[in-house]
């Protein structure tokens, strides 16, 4: 009874814990207070002003000093909105409105966040790459509450759409509260060591949970060693948080292998990511923002006795020479807490239990660095050469997805030549072009489409130029001449009037982030080029890196891998046994009924029992007779067992039998069949003797969840009779089985187990009386299913089917529904089916909008004689979606080309997969067909 307690305990000591914070630290619960409306003047700040009477002072929510609002110079979409809340604050809601008694008011906006007025991070609602639905006038005031709140101290909102009537105005509010924040600072060659009280009792569950901000993308967050070789690392792995578990002993032989789990991308972006790990013996819970995994490591709790330091920032070991030996971390960690200490307190005191190397301190400095993000193809910048120099050199970091993209052209003076640097194929690309010379090109670097920053060096120069990608360097000689640098540089795109070489290409204008540019020996301020100071630009967003990892989380289903560009993301599902945009379309039938529609004869196929489900596919055989389809799925066990007597109530054998298939499949295939049987064949002789004349049984079997069964055939639990005890005709009246009459010749049984929920047989065990001379013998054959739920059901209707499948929204019910012209015929299972007969061309079903998250199926069965007509409809406020026969194809209607804003919640449809589409044919009219369609909110 201990032992069970024990493991509840584990259960809800391992309970997601999303709302549990250390006392002391974060937001208290009420966290909405108005933050905006207190602050002064000064506080607020705009890209530009109309007036001075529409400046940012007075875009208070409700104010209407001024012209009662902030309205910029020109409307345009690189105007914002800026406030400094003076220190970090939780920030919970905002709120807008349009300036007061005018025609000026904004529909849409971003908002950006950051800690110092630089590299500003936009928030993302839900994951959404659109912005916030604004104001329909001018005095509303339209909330929105941020689900999950973030800390800040700077706030921008972004314009993106306004009334076409009227200008930009906005009035805006945010609420929140304080932020306790506690900060140590490692400039990656530090670390702190931390000694925990050596109490008699260990806690039952450690959990450390802290916030860090990276300024590079590879370093040691955490490490505790234990005694023999096991150990716990948290390390950042470009721009990726790996988990480390070794929880084995390193001297002793082991077949345990360490546990590495990574989570989260992107991570180096210079903002906070919180992370929570809780361990309860070899139980973990690992989360790293939003997202949480959740595992048992192998081995027992003993050889994870790990020892009482932990080292942050580095591999610190006391005792022993204090190098480091793995890249150490440089940035920031806040509010650090081991099982609710907080450990930057007692540094910041100088506590005995903290042990400090290198320069660690306890501000966290904010980045200078301004990156820009190339939002388009047609996105440029265009900054002034080093003209009159003769020579040509640039630097710059750059991060994308894309394999290919323009990233840098310039033309020579007096048209001399031109040069562009490009990336095709995921390398970096440099071709000069000289008058009277054929190209010159070199190539560096491989695989930079990574998402990782990679630094950039170009230079020509007389006889010769270079380009250093990272660590790899390639130079190219030329002949001899003067190379005279040109007046502008065009990052990613270029102007309309360009016409240099390669300038017009079909890889189109990079997409992806920017900094540290430089052009000759002076640095590139993009400031100066938002303020229009310095260059020129288009489709840019200065001061932030908007990359996006579209594959986390990896919305490729069943193993499929994902790949992903700056706008999109695809799964190559090869191997997987799936098809479709997100391999979510099983390649397979569910069943050998299903084969057997398909006209398929009798051999070996694989089948998808759950059919799109998590479970994959497995090979039987599927026997076709004229009115059925059966399923055989046979077991690796003995063909034959054979039985010899032993002492009295010995198990004479306990045989096991395992399947081809694993036990989710197999209640998958068995739960769709409309009948499972398993045949045993008994043969016994010799004197062999029962255990008493009251029919208890000498033998049970067991089923495919460990339940034990003394029935046999198809008698009823627990009734104890084989199939002649059923049917009164065994050799012996006074027994339910042949085999206990005990007569000295042998006999037999054979036996049919049909009683599908238990199938299939997993183990037979048999005992005997010790009678020396009894003996017997068996065989289990394969498990027989027939039928199949789904498509039984259709062929019997006369009537259209209509489902919508419980994926992730949940089943349509008919009463939850409108109706007219619509005759209901509930199928005979109401758990699978319910069908319809739409009577007249006016008959219609109506069910409220579906709620389909992130993905939807929508299937069902059709048949009908008309060659026309709508099956589904989805209307929004301009866009639909519509699945409708016209001719002889079912087919899905698109507007708009692949983008849907569907009824509350508003989701945004990137693409649809059609996994069948069926031809209709009006001679087949009496005959079934199926549409199945993937919808993917993304």
């Amino acid at each position: 009874m201990a032992s069970v307690a024990w493991a509840v305990l584990k259960v809800l000591l391992l309970l997601p814990t999303q709302t549990w914070r250390p006392v002391g630290a974060g937001n208290p619960p009420d966290c909405d207070s108005p933050l905006a409306s207190a602050l002064p003047r000064s506080s607020f700040s705009s890209s530009s002003e109309l007036s001075s009477s529409h400046g940012p002072g007075f875009s208070r929510l409700n104010r209407r000093d001024g012209a009662g609002g902030w309205t910029p110079l020109v409307s345009n979409k690189y105007q914002w909105l800026q406030i400094d809340l003076g220190e970090r604050m939780e920030v919970t809601a905002v709120a807008t409105q349009g300036g007061y008694g005018s025609s000026d008011w904004v529909t849409s906006y971003l908002l950006m966040f950051s800690d110092g007025g630089r590299n500003w991070k936009q928030y993302r609602r839900e994951e959404s790459i659109w912005g916030f639905p604004g104001n329909t006038n001018a005095d509303s005031v339209v909330h929105y509450r941020l689900q999950p709140p973030f800390e800040a101290r700077f706030l921008r909102f972004l314009p993106l759409a306004w009334n076409p009537r009227g200008r930009i105005g906005m009035r805006i509010e945010v609420y929140g509260c304080a932020y306790k924040s506690e900060v140590v600072y490692f400039d990656g060659q530090s670390a702190l060591l931390y000694t925990l009280d050596k109490k008699p009792l260990k806690p039952i569950r450690d959990v450390i949970s802290l916030k860090f901000k990276a300024m590079q993308s590879n370093g040691i967050l955490l490490h505790r060693e234990g005694q023999h070789g096991n150990h716990i690392t948290l390390e950042l792995i470009k721009g990726k948080l790996v988990f480390f578990l070794n929880s084995g002993n390193a001297k002793l032989p082991s077949t345990i292998a360490p546990v590495t789990l990574t989570l989260g991308s992107l991570l180096d972006d210079q903002h906070w990511h919180s992370v929570l790990i809780e361990l309860l013996d070899t139980q973990v819970n690992f989360t790293v923002d939003k997202h949480t995994h959740h595992f048992q490591a192998k081995g027992d709790s003993s050889n994870l006795d790990l020892n009482f330091e932990i080292s942050f920032g580095g591999i610190l070991t006391p005792g022993r020479s204090r190098a480091f030996t793995r890249k150490s971390f440089h940035g920031c960690l806040e509010n650090l807490y081991y099982n609710g200490v907080d450990v930057t307190e007692l540094a910041k005191k100088h506590k005995p239990q903290i042990l400090m190397m290198g320069n660690v301190s306890f501000s966290c400095p904010q980045p200078q660095t301004v990156p820009v993000t190339f939002l388009s193809s047609r996105s440029y910048l265009a900054l002034p050469g080093n003209s009159g120099e003769d020579k040509v050199s640039v630097t710059f970091q750059f991060r994308t997805w894309n394999r290919a993209g323009h990233l840098l052209f310039g033309e020579l003076q007096r048209g001399s030549g031109s040069f562009v640097l490009f990336l095709k194929d995921g390398k970096l690309k440099l071709s000069l072009f000289q008058a009277g010379q054929s190209p010159r090109n070199v190539t560096a670097g491989a695989g930079l489409n990574d998402g990782q920053w990679h630094s950039v060096s170009f230079s020509a120069k007389w006889s010769h130029m270079n380009v250093v990608v990272d660590d790899d360097t390639a130079v190219q000689p030329l002949v001899a001449v003067l190379i005279d640098s040109g007046d502008t540089y065009y990052f990613g795109g270029c102007l309309g009037n360009s016409s240099g070489s390669g300038c017009k290409s079909p890889l189109g204008g990079f997409q992806g982030c920017l900094r540290l540019i430089t052009i000759g020996d002076k640095a590139v301020d993009p400031i100066l080029v938002q303020q229009g100071a310095l260059g020129s630009f288009r489709d840019l967003q200065i001061d932030s890196c908007g990359i996006t990892d579209r594959c986390l989380p990896s919305y490729c289903e069943h193993g499929g891998e994902c790949s992903q560009s700056w706008d999109t993301f695809s799964c190559d599902c090869l191997g997987t046994g799936y098809t479709g945009e997100t391999c979510h379309s099983s390649l397979y039938e569910q069943s050998c009924e299903a084969h057997k529609h398909r006209g398929n004869p009798s051999g070996l196929y694989y089948i998808d029992a759950d059919g799109s489900g998590p479970l994959g596919p497995f090979l039987v055989y599927c026997n076709m007779t004229a009115d059925s389809a059966w399923t055989v799925v046979r077991h690796g066990g003995p063909d034959a067992v054979t039985l010899r007597g032993a002492p009295s109530g010995h198990p004479l054998s306990a045989v096991s039998f395992a399947y081809a298939a694993g036990a989710g499949q197999l209640r998958a295939a068995v739960n769709l069949a409309e009948r499972c049987e398993q045949r045993l064949a008994l043969r016994c002789g010799t004197a062999r003797r029962p255990d008493s004349r009251d029919g208890t049984p000498l033998s049970w079997w067991v089923g495919r969840t460990n339940e034990t069964h003394t029935s046999w055939g198809g008698s009823l639990p627990d009734a104890q009779k084989c199939t002649c005890g059923l049917e009164g005709n065994c050799i012996d009246s006074q027994y339910y089985c042949n085999c206990d009459a005990g007569r000295n010749e042998w006999t037999s049984d054979t036996i049919v187990l049909s009683q599908k929920e238990h199938l299939p047989v997993t183990q037979i065990v048999m005992t005997d009386t010790g009678q020396p001379h009894s003996e017997a013998d068996y065989t289990l054959g394969p498990l027989l299913c027939r039928g199949d739920t789904r498509l039984l059901k259709v062929w019997r209707r006369e009537s259209v089917i209509f489902e919508i499948f419980p994926s992730l929204f949940g089943r349509l019910r008919w009463e939850d529904g409108l109706s007219q012209g619509v005759q209901h015929k509930p199928g005979q299972d109401e758990s699978f089916w319910n069908s319809a007969s739409f009577n007249t061309e006016t008959s219609y079903l109506h069910f409220p909008a579906f709620h389909g998250e992130l993905t939807a199926d929508v299937c069902f069965f059709f048949k009908t004689t008309v060659s026309s007509g709508v099956f589904m409809e989805n209307l929004g406020i301009t866009d639909f979606i519509r699945i409708e026969l016209r001719g002889r194809l079912a087919t899905l209607d698109k507007s708009q080309g692949y983008r849907f804003i569907l009824p509350p919640p508003q989701l945004t449809v990137l693409f649809f997969c059609i996994a069948v589409i069926i031809s209709f044919h009006p001679e087949r009219a009496f005959m079934f067909s199926c549409v199945c369609t993937r919808l993917n909110f993304l």
